[in-house]
């Protein structure tokens, strides 16, 4: 028998029968939104989950749903920021979740949201609208489902809870006043997992996933201690997501090997394949130009082996891998915009210089602190390549 005997479990999308440590978050997403599921109509629930990443914000509001699905008049549509992110995919999604008939293409906004509209009310559909990883959503995009939940008139009744998880407060900050408004100040937070909170989310993991023997405490111990956070206030780790996948790769290296017990040295050679801090999916998200100038950031700290570089020196970098892949470069300015949104991710850390450092004037410094350069560039080349052919 192998060491994993239940893959499901270490899939992202999996639901535990608990979730440790999201108790309080769980109950107030249980009080903001049972009673509207039961009983739908009379008034436009809506909530924000903000969190960084793998702090257990998707895994609370899906574990809601399982909870009060069999009593819940609603729908439940879940929608993937990083894989549905302009108006048409998105409400293309929807509908294809309510069973709903929907031309791909050939309308308006306008058009698509009264066809939407007039579905819900004629067959009197109500739903619980989870917008996950908002922060891949453009302003106009989001506000346009925030205020779809208020036409009552059109609809003839509030058919729409809505649910929008991200991962700072920017996603609710970039709203016009008026919208802003519209989501009040029903915020749930997430704060990153501590040590001692991983370790109680990988045990239950290996009990449910893993063969009785093939692990032990001190190797729970050991992820928990590269992956926890040294307190909720430390933000550069915490990240449940990357803990367990760092334990299913261990396991399927013991595996692999025709061991039946996982080792210290699975654990250190599954820590290096991984990234810390920010998932693929993340990356996946980039356009093809920030990901080459992320690349580029990569490349620029593992030449010099400082702990940071400057702005300068990225973009020279950058207009190298341009080349390299015979792209066209993006101008000064398009960059300055992707350094921002690298930054807002988590994924890179920035600060001015200081006198005494080498550098000439006022000038952006860029490090990457949480992630094995290795790492981070052979996933960044293979996600361009792929997107190249």
């Amino acid at each position: 028998m192998g060491i994993i005997i239940n893959e499901t479990v270490f899939s992202p999308s999996y639901v535990p029968p608990k979730l440790p440590h999201r108790e309080q978050q769980l109950q107030q997403l249980d009080e903001m939104l049972s009673n509207w599921l039961r009983n739908p109509g009379n008034y436009y629930p809506r909530v924000t989950l903000l969190g960084r990443p793998g702090t257990g914000k998707t895994v609370t509001i899906r574990k809601l749903w399982e909870l009060r699905q069999n009593e819940a008049v609603a729908r439940f549509v879940y929608i993937n920021g990083f894989l549905y992110r302009n108006f048409t995919t998105i409400i293309g999604e929807i509908a294809k979740s309510l069973n709903i008939p929907f031309p791909r293409r050939g309308l308006s906004r306008d058009e698509f949201l009264a066809l939407l509209i007039e579905h819900l009310r004629e067959r009197d559909l109500y739903l619980l609208l989870v917008l996950d990883d908002a922060f891949n959503f453009t302003p106009d995009i989001l506000s346009t489902f925030i205020r779809l939940g208020q036409e009552t008139d059109k609809l003839g009744a509030f058919r729409i809870a809505l649910a929008v998880v991200g991962h700072s407060d920017t996603i609710l900050n970039s709203l016009d006043p008026s919208t802003r408004g519209i989501m009040g100040k029903s915020i749930i937070r997430f704060t990153p997992y501590t040590k001692d909170q991983i370790f109680d989310i990988l045990y239950e993991r290996a009990q449910l996933g893993l063969a009785k023997g093939s692990y032990s405490e001190e190797i729970i111990q050991m992820i928990a201690d590269i992956t926890g956070a040294q307190s909720h206030l430390d933000t550069s780790r915490g990240d449940a997501r990357l803990a367990i996948d760092i334990l299913y790769r261990a396991a399927h290296i013991a595996q692999q090997s025709g061991r039946r017990q996982i080792m210290p040295e699975d654990v250190r050679k599954s820590s290096k394949e991984v990234l810390f801090g920010v998932s693929e999916e993340v990356l996946q998200g980039l356009p093809l130009h920030e990901k080459i100038f992320l690349l580029a950031i990569v490349r620029t700290l593992k030449s010099t082996r400082a702990p940071y570089v400057t702005f300068g020196e990225a973009e020279e970098v950058y207009k190298m891998i341009c080349e390299e892949y015979r792209e066209r470069p993006r101008v000064h300015s398009q960059l300055w915009t992707y350094l921002g949104d690298l930054k807002e991710k988590g994924i890179i850390e920035t600060r001015q210089n200081k006198k005494g450092e080498g550098v000439r004037g006022r000038t952006t410094l860029i490090s990457i602190g949480t992630e094995p350069l290795e790492t981070l560039e052979a996933v960044l080349v293979r996600m361009i390549n792929e997107e190249l052919r």
